[in-house]
């Protein structure tokens, strides 16, 4: 009963409720198959203490990739309720509903790329981990796992997670602890299947699903609870035939492969909201003090029907064709590819969402009906040096030209649209 104490002392205030674990004897061996035999018989089971707790932020639904397997990209919510900092040296991804082999597995340098601490990380990021990414949680302290799963089969209709926790000033017996937490329903939600939002070739799918950082984990505490909007967000880009992004002044907007394009409407809808006032920013940086409302600059928000809505953002000042209540046709022109808002070079922005606000509902996945990829660049790097520079894109060598249907088009891919 004294280690117990210990253990429970250890989490601190919130292990109060688990108090009634006192009761149990943790010297008998028969302890653990006994809570087994009183849950198969109907008795309640006995508490199990997890000093890290946790649960899935918003069920994920499973798409196809332009890659042929199909994902499941979604995040996990982890607080430690340790008075010590813990490391999470470990997650396996399950299904719940099947004794099989996880379907993702995670090492402690995976975590440390995957796990963002809410506030400042509790420890230096190692070489070469992304900025305030951690695998350790300090005391009290949240972090978001970002999980992206890849199968070829069909998805599981459950989840859950196994989590390796290792405390190394914790009392003895909590120090290394297995948990079995965040349970979670697969959701088998529609995937809308969309037309192209451009017209044209050498359009690059930048920042995109699934471990593109700067959609895929940009989550924003909003109205008291944790969004993401732009979980499958897709910044288009262009280039011409060298394989260059602007040729000419970088800081002028004209000078963009992608500038002035027509934006395509990929499905008939009702427009919601509409923005047509805001300037061209100069691109190579972000503009400062920007408020939160103009981050998405000229925008649209269209209402496809079914609880989907499609947002467009970053359009020409005076180019959006279209008011609140306007109705749109799958392929009609509703404004042209800008600078506006929070952007750092002429690019349009778009994601697919549950709700008609651009910022505060969840981002939901989408298919686009038919594209050809013809390349593919390097990595994101390699993306950002030629967009900051004008050098031509570095590729990856050997990608074969390929027709796709009614898949995601996943990052860094270079792929020409066909209207209609």
């Amino acid at each position: 009963m004294a280690s117990t104490r210990l253990a429970l002392a250890a989490l601190g205030a919130g292990a109060i409720l688990l108090a009634s674990a006192c009761g149990t004897d943790s010297s008998d061996p028969d302890a653990s198959s006994g809570s087994a035999a009183a849950s198969s018989s109907g008795a309640p089971s006995e508490p199990v203490v997890t000093p890290v707790v946790g649960s899935v932020m918003f069920a994920p639904t499973p798409f196809a990739g332009s890659d042929g397997n199909n994902h499941l990209v979604y995040e996990v919510s982890l607080t430690n309720y340790m008075r010590t900092p813990v490391t999470i040296a470990g997650v396996g991804v399950l299904d719940a509903t099947a004794d099989d082999e996880p379907l993702l597995v995670l090492d402690e340098n995976g975590v440390r790329t995957r796990l963002k601490p809410t506030g400042a990380p509790s420890v230096p990021p190692a070489p070469g981990a992304p900025e305030e990414y951690s695998q350790v949680l300090a005391p009290g302290q949240n972090g978001v796992l970002f999980v992206h799963v890849v199968f070829s089969s069909e998805a599981p209709k459950q989840l859950v997670h196994e989590v390796s926790v290792r405390a190394d000033t914790a009392p003895p017996g909590m120090r290394e602890v297995d948990e079995r937490i965040a349970p979670v329903t697969v959701s088998d939600s529609t995937v809308p299947v969309l037309g192209p939002p451009l017209a044209g070739e050498r359009y690059i799918a930048a920042d995109a699903c699934c471990d593109a950082v700067r959609h895929t984990r940009a989550i924003l505490p909003l109205n008291g609870s944790p969004v993401l909007a732009q979980r499958y967000a897709v910044d288009w880009e262009q280039a011409d035939a060298d394989g260059r992004i602007f040729v000419g002044d970088a800081k002028d907007p004209a000078s963009y492969r992608i500038f002035g394009d027509d934006v395509l409407a990929v499905a008939d809808g009702t427009v919601v909201a509409s923005r047509n006032d805001l300037p061209e920013q100069t691109p190579g940086s972000f503009p400062a003090d920007l408020a939160i409302a103009d981050a998405d600059g000229n925008n649209l928000v269209l209402d496809i029907g079914d609880g989907f809505y499609v947002n467009y953002a970053h359009m020409q000042p005076g180019s959006v064709r279209f008011a609140p209540g306007d109705r749109v046709r799958r392929g009609d022109v509703i404004g042209k590819v800008g600078n506006s808002g929070n952007s750092v070079a002429p690019h349009l922005h778009v994601h697919v969402m549950n709700g008609p606000e651009f910022l505060g509902s969840q981002g939901v996945p989408s298919v686009t009906e038919e594209f050809t990829i013809t390349g593919r660049v390097a990595d994101t790097a390699a993306f950002d040096v030629s967009e900051g520079t004008g050098v031509p894109l570095r590729l990856v060598p050997g990608v074969t030209e390929s027709t796709h249907e009614d898949q995601m088009i996943l990052d860094q891919n270079i792929v020409t649209f066909t209207a209609g």
